[in-house]
């Protein structure tokens, strides 16, 4: 079940920075969209088509939440184009008949935002031909860390979101808790995403990696993401 949200949710959560990049693999520049921050770079990395990669459900589970972030990073999936369709709908049909949504077929991008301070914004964009489903929650890797950034469970929907066309999927990413709870802080440069499979034990399909703005973003175990939201706004209310 949802935590209860704050009586007054700031209207400014959903709003990204204007200065935000956004990049695909199959570009071969930048698309500046008026940002002050200096661009990310997004590289496909490869995690083998249909199969699992080094991602997996240990240690992923994350019961608490704490307070919220800061601007500004960019990043792209590997194909496609900008997709603007309405939010995904939930699963009703047979699983086996939709594939899960991996990279290849999905176009992700990564933003920093003004509200909630230390959040990002991952957004998957269906830019195939086919629906797909959006299994859980997606898995992160800040530069070469062992173990998948954890999930916050208390983010986790009643049904699987299956994509259209078209369609977009959010999640929200806490990566260092403001109250200085956590512990071990680094600062990544990179940061990899992957879709997870039907099962929830592990990634499919290739990954996508971002390349972070500003010499980096400083993280620590106190880092979760939720699972994918149908609205932004969704996704960074926790």
């Amino acid at each position: 079940m949802r935590i209860a949200r704050h009586t007054t949710r700031l209207a400014a959560s959903a709003t990204v920075l204007a200065a935000a990049l956004s990049l695909t693999a199959c570009e071969n520049g930048t698309k500046d969209t008026g940002s002050q921050a200096p661009a990310a770079s997004s590289v496909p990395e490869t995690g083998g088509h249909g199969g699992s990669s080094s991602a997996d459900a240990n240690g992923r589970t994350k019961d608490g939440h704490s307070s919220k972030a800061t601007p500004g990073a960019t990043g792209g999936g590997p194909h496609g184009t900008n997709g603007s369709g309405p939010a995904p709908g939930k699963a009703s049909g047979s699983h086996s008949a939709t594939p899960a949504c991996t990279t290849a077929r999905v176009k992700v991008t990564a933003i920093k935002v003004n509200r909630p301070v230390n959040h990002l914004l991952l957004t998957a964009t269906n830019t195939g031909s086919l629906p797909c489903h959006a299994y859980h929650a997606p898995y992160l890797r800040w530069d070469d860390a062992q173990a998948a950034t954890a999930f916050l469970e208390a983010s986790k929907p009643q049904a699987v979101l299956t994509l259209a066309p078209g369609q977009s999927a959010y999640a929200g990413i806490m990566y260092r808790s403001a109250d200085g709870s956590g512990n071990g802080g680094y600062t990544a440069r990179t940061l990899g995403v992957l879709f997870a499979n039907r099962a929830g034990n592990g990634s499919t399909g290739p990954s996508v990696r971002f390349t972070l703005p500003n010499g980096g973003i400083t993280t620590d175990s106190s880092a979760w993401v939720t699972y994918w939201q149908t609205s932004a706004q969704d996704a960074l209310t926790w």
